[in-house]
Parts: structure tokens; C-alpha cells; sequence
């Protein structure tokens, strides 16, 4: 994974609300990569927060080119 790809949270990987994964649909854009508190190493924009994330937890919908 590198800055600009488009990526979502793998099944079972998200945000919980209420008991349940509500992180089907939301796609991100990876904006830096480093080494980040709690073994995160990704910061993405998603569509209404700037979050650390680990690479394991996503997939690629779409690489920049």
C-alpha cells in the first residue's frame, strides 16, 4: 500500500456501532505512511475523519498510478 490509494476495511475490520461493523462502503484515501501509536502505520482520509489505520485491517480498491 502507498499514499494515494483507494482503499476499505477488510471484512470484520472497521468501526463498531451497537454491535455492528459499520465500515461497508467507506472508502479512504491513504495520505502518509510512518509508524504511528498502537502499531498503526497509515494515516486515510475517509469521508468524515483523518484516522490512523493498519494495513492489515484494509484492502486496495483502487492504486494510484
Amino acid at each position: 500500500m502507498k499514499v494515494g490509494n483507494m482503499v476499505k476495511y477488510k471484512k470484520f475490520h472497521g468501526p463498531v456501532e451497537d454491535g455492528k461493523f459499520v465500515s461497508e462502503g467507506l472508502v479512504g484515501l491513504i495520505v502518509e505512511e510512518g509508524i504511528y501509536t498502537g502499531g498503526d502505520d497509515l494515516i486515510v482520509l475517509w469521508p468524515d475523519k483523518l484516522c490512523t489505520e493498519r494495513t492489515i485491517s484494509l484492502e486496495i480498491v483502487d492504486e494510484a498510478t
